[in-house]
């Protein structure tokens, strides 16, 4: 067996010695061992394009391609030099057949082979995929900057919808593309009119910055199935997107504000907004669950601009609320204690609501 060559710690290309690990390199070195021939040394020092195709002759020979029947009836050792030497096109289309794009998406690996061997047929597959969904996914590769298992992770869990250049360059991780989808099939439920193209073209804007305002912002535009409670005499909830914009020029823009979460919040049907019929006053409520029931209760009352209401009217309020099965929770304290110590003395917030309780 030909020994194996020390190196400096610089090639004459630059390049620091790096020497290949993961899955290829006990590949390597049954393949040194078996045709006495170096080769982790010269790959330790290769270019990126090298490296890569080389990684991929190897994923080969790990999956069911096998060997290219010209190296057959060949000595090992030859088949070695000739992965160190041949034009990597050359050796990507033994190895794989002339699949369109593969040698260049091969290139744009880098010096690191993809997670597995399988993920180079993986890559194969998308490439050579005829079908509408496959074309736009093989699109995507060829246009990305660098290809990686990430990548091919992203391109098959996303909706053929969202397979556009644009969108899938800014999705990093394969959880963010599984949050998309899910954030995706929820907007799709709370907007009738609003459509897979629709959410891609905002998505390759910018969108993927923050999916929180994203969603809040396709909801104050398009959000109709925003409330699943009726209304009755005393109440009219809030349901679409144009009810939120109305509301919030008399009771406060944060209703209709992105960041604010709160048409986010109904959709998800975590809380409810309605208006009060008899007065202008917007009511908040929030379902909650004890474990074992789930109940509305009122978290606020909100005049026009942000005006308090007089006590009287939020204490009528909260007992035709309380006549409809909504609660009007709130911290209250022993018998006997006198409202004004507890209301000076206890760390609790807000304490003005003690006595609202104290006198229901």
């Amino acid at each position: 067996m030909t020994p194996r060559h020390e190196f400096a710690c610089h090639s004459d290309n630059g390049l620091r010695p790096d020497v290949p690990g993961g899955w290829v390199l006990p590949v390597l070195v049954r393949l040194e061992a078996t045709s006495g021939r170096c080769l982790i040394s010269p790959l330790a020092l290769a270019g990126a394009e090298r490296r890569s195709t080389v990684f991929a002759a190897l994923a080969a020979l790990e999956s069911d391609h096998g060997m290219p029947p010209a190296f057959a009836d060949l000595p090992l050792e030859w088949f070695v030099e000739w992965l160190l030497s041949a034009e990597p096109a050359a050796i990507v289309t033994a190895f794989y057949d002339d699949v369109p794009g593969l040698a260049s998406a091969i290139a744009r690996i880098g010096r690191d082979p993809l997670r597995a061997p399988a993920d180079y047929s993986l890559l194969v597959a998308l490439l050579s995929d005829e079908d509408p969904r496959g074309r736009r996914q093989a699109q995507c590769l060829l246009q990305a900057d660098s290809v990686s298992s990430t990548l091919l992770r992203i391109l098959d869990r996303l909706r053929t919808s969202y397979l556009r250049p644009g969108v899938v360059r800014a999705i990093r991780t394969p959880e963010v593309a599984d949050r998309v989808e899910q954030i995706t099939d929820f907007l799709l439920q709370s907007c009738r009119r609003l459509t897979e193209d629709d959410l891609a073209r905002s998505l390759e804007e910018g969108a993927l910055f923050n999916l929180h305002d994203w969603a809040s912002h396709m909801l104050l535009w398009n959000g109709d199935e925003l409330c699943d409670l009726p209304d009755d005499e005393d109440l009219r909830f809030l349901r679409s997107a144009r009810e939120f914009g109305r509301i919030s020029e008399r009771y406060g823009s944060d209703l209709a504000r992105d960041s604010s979460g709160k048409i986010l919040n109904a959709a998800l049907g975590v809380a409810a907004y309605a208006e009060w019929k008899h007065v202008p006053v917007l009511v908040e409520l929030v379902r909650m669950n004890d474990g074992a029931d789930t109940v509305w209760v009122c978290q606020d009352l909100h005049g026009p601009d942000g005006a308090q209401l007089s006590s009287r009217l939020e204490q009528d309020i909260r007992a035709a609320l309380r006549r409809r099965g909504i609660l009007s929770l709130a911290v209250t304290h022993r018998p006997g204690v006198a409202f004004e110590v507890v209301e000076r003395f206890a760390h609790v917030e807000p304490a003005s609501v003690l006595r609202v309780c104290e006198a229901a």
